[in-house]
Order: structure tokens, then sequence, then C-alpha cells
């Protein structure tokens, strides 16, 4: 989900990151109280791609790895441009799901993001998402509250 795809970038439509953008992982930490600041940090390693459309509209599925265990699964819904592309992620964990949307910058292969809410956990969540990319993925980090 996480990681550009260059193939695609090349022309004109692209694959996000990030998110193998990736893009919500976390490591072991879950929302507890009202405003407390929560940290996810995980690489995002794309599964499977659909085929983009004329359009650079393609769906995207991945795998959130912390420590070396998976610990949460993510489609990404994105729409690919000729320097960017712009996507919304639901990733799932045992206690909820946590929804963003980022952007990603083909050229320097960053996404940066919003946490735009959930369920279970992560109602009501908000915050922000970061990635750069890495070998193995999107090296993704989530910062909310709930």
């Amino acid at each position: 989900m996480w990681r550009r795809n260059k193939r695609f970038a090349l022309a004109g439509a692209a694959l996000s990151t990030a998110i193998a953008v990736g893009v919500l992982c976390l490591s072991g930490g879950t929302a507890t109280a009202t405003g407390a600041s929560h940290k996810l940090k995980f690489i995002a390693v794309d599964t499977s791609q659909s085929t983009p459309t004329k359009s650079g509209a393609y769906y995207e599925a991945y795998v959130a790895v912390a420590s070396g265990s998976t610990t949460a699964d993510g489609v990404l819904n994105c729409v690919a441009g000729t320097s960017s592309e712009y996507c919304h992620v639901a990733q799932a964990y045992a206690n909820g799901i946590i929804d963003a949307y980022f952007k990603l910058n083909f050229k320097t292969g960053t996404l940066k993001g919003t946490v735009t809410g959930g369920t279970g956990a992560y109602k009501n969540a908000s915050g922000t998402v970061n990635g750069t990319p890495t070998d193995a993925g999107e090296a993704v980090t989530v910062t909310y509250t709930t």
C-alpha cells in the first residue's frame, strides 16, 4: 500500500506507498484514555494490488509489520496522478479499525495525511500519518488521540 510502483509512476498512474503507505500499523499500542496521545509504528508491506483504471484509481491490500510480526491488515483505495497520489486507508486490528487518508509524493516517496476516525478502540480518532520508503516497505508512524 505504501510503496510506490515505479512502472505506474512512469505511466502517469501510480501506486501508493506508502504506505506498504503501507498505512497504519502499530506495535502493540491501542487507544485507552480519552484525549491520550498514541503512536502506531510499523512497516506497511503490500500483498496485492488491482490494475489501475484509465483514471489512475486502484485498490491495494497490505499487512502492517512491527517487531517482525503482522499486527494488522489494511486496504487502500487510491487515485494516482503524475506526481502524487491520494489514498484512503482502513487498517484493521483486533480491537477496531482506524481510518485515514494521505498524499504520497512520487518524487520523495514520503506520505503525509490525517487520521479521520475509526471503530472500536479507534472511535473518534484524529491525528496524523507520516511515512518514508524503506527497502522492506513504507515505514509509517500514526499519531492519534481518541
